[in-house]
C-alpha cells in the first residue's frame, strides 16, 4: 500500500542520513536504499524539503513516544520533572544520529515541520494551563530541553546524570515560581 510504502522509505532515508548531514544526501542514495526509484521518491515526498521534514516528523514520533508524553500531563512536579529530562537526555544519546537530524531540521520552515511543532507546543501548554503564557512557557521547556540535550550531544563532556541535574535545576527553578506568580493561570 502507498502508506506502507511512504513508511519504508522515511525508514530508508533514517537509515542513510545517520551521521550525516541531511542537505547533503541525495535523493539518489535514499531511492536505492528504499528499492524504489528517485521518482517514486518525489512522487511520495514532493522535494528534498518533504523528505527531510518526513524524517524530522518520524523520529519527533519516536521522541515523543520515549518522553510517553509526560510534557502533556500539566506543569510536572520536581520528580516528573526529573523523570522528563532524564528521558531527553537518554533519548539523545541512544539515538544521537535520529537526534541530530532532529536539531539540524528542527528550524526548517517546512510546513510540515512547523505545524508539528506547533502542534506540539500546543498540546503541551493545554495541560498546563489557558492563554498565551502557557505557550510561552511550553515553548521555553521544549527549547531549554532540546538546546541543553545538543550542547550534551556536541561535546560529551559531563555524565549524563550531571547534564540531567542542571538542565533540572534550571528549568525546575524557573518552574517552581510560576504558580507563585500565577503566571500559568493568567492567560
Amino acid at each position: 500500500s502507498p502508506a506502507v510504502r511512504r513508511a519504508m522509505l522515511v525508514e530508508a532515508a533514517v537509515r542513510v542520513f545517520r551521521g550525516r548531514d541531511p542537505n547533503e544526501v541525495g535523493l539518489d542514495e535514499v531511492a536505492e536504499a528504499g528499492g524504489v526509484s528517485r521518482s517514486l521518491v518525489y512522487a511520495y515526498f514532493g522535494d528534498r524539503g518533504g523528505l527531510i521534514a518526513s524524517v524530522y516528523l518520524h523520529n519527533l514520533e519516536r521522541f515523543d513516544a520515549e518522553l510517553g508524553w509526560e510534557l502533556e500531563l500539566g506543569p510536572p512536579d520536581r520528580t516528573r520533572l526529573e523523570g522528563i529530562v532524564a528521558r531527553c537526555l537518554r533519548f539523545a544519546r541512544d539515538s544521537e544520529a535520529e537526534w541530530n537530524v532532529m536539531a539540524s531540521t528542527g528550524s526548517l520552515l517546512h510546513p510540515a515541520v512547523r505545524a508539528a511543532r506547533d502542534a506540539r507546543i500546543e498540546r503541551i501548554a493545554t495541560a498546563w494551563g489557558p492563554g498565551p503564557a502557557a505557550r510561552l512557557v511550553a515553548h521555553g521547556v521544549v527549547g531549554l530541553l532540546e538546546a541543553g540535550a545538543q550542547d550534551w550531544i556536541d561535546h560529551h563532556d559531563s555524565p549524563i546524570e550531571a547534564a540531567a541535574e542542571v538542565l533540572c535545576a534550571m528549568l525546575w527553578g524557573g518552574l517552581a515560581e510560576l504558580p507563585d506568580s500565577g503566571l500559568l493561570a493568567a492567560g
